[in-house]
């Protein structure tokens, strides 16, 4: 016969849900996996996900209007504050919370285009937002920069720049890229 569910067990797995395995609270809770998946799924809480009030890479990333990718740099090279979880039984989320993505933000201004940004899309969405928006409609600010494709003119100049005795830095000036852009372009050509 199944163990009935009290009120304490219950509210235990609401606040729990997404932020532990599934497993790991059926194990603190003397419960089986099947039958805190069966309480979850009557309680309507079966997408662990959800249950965190944060978002994932992916969601910031089109809510932001860019790459996923983009999102996880900025975790791993730029300080956005993450957490990594394990909802269900296996699957890895890397999380984050709006709060501390603005925080974040307001220090990072100018890695965000904050005009792609829909308003009160990722809440709490802080007061100096609206005021960045409304700066970039004004003044027409563009902080994303277009990738521009190489030519093999391009190609040919960079090759003989470079043979010239020219820095990278020199190269980037005269080829209107950066650095980093002359560099990998040389490596890949070479």
């Amino acid at each position: 016969m199944s163990k009935q569910w009290n009120l304490d067990e219950i509210e235990y797995l609401e606040e729990n849900i997404g932020f532990y395995k599934v497993s790991t609270i059926a194990e603190k809770m003397g419960r089986t996996y099947e039958s805190v998946r069966i309480k979850m799924n009557r309680l309507g809480i079966a997408n662990t996900k959800q249950q965190t009030g944060l978002v994932t890479i992916g969601e910031l990333a089109n809510i932001l209007k860019v790459e996923r990718n983009t999102v996880k740099w900025w975790t791993q090279k730029h300080g956005l504050p993450y957490r990594k979880k394990i909802t269900k039984k296996s699957k890895i989320f890397y999380f984050i919370d709006p709060t501390k993505f603005w925080t974040w933000a307001e220090k990072n201004k100018s890695k965000i285009q904050f005009l792609n940004i829909e308003p009160q899309s990722l809440p709490p969405e802080p007061d100096w937002v609206a005021e960045e928006r409304r700066n970039e409609r004004e003044k027409k600010v563009r902080k994303k920069r277009v990738y521009q494709q190489w030519t093999t003119k391009e190609d040919q100049t960079l090759l003989e720049l470079r043979n010239e005795g020219l820095t990278y830095a020199e190269i980037g000036e005269i080829m209107d890229r950066s650095v980093n852009s002359i560099v990998r372009r040389y490596k890949r050509i070479i």
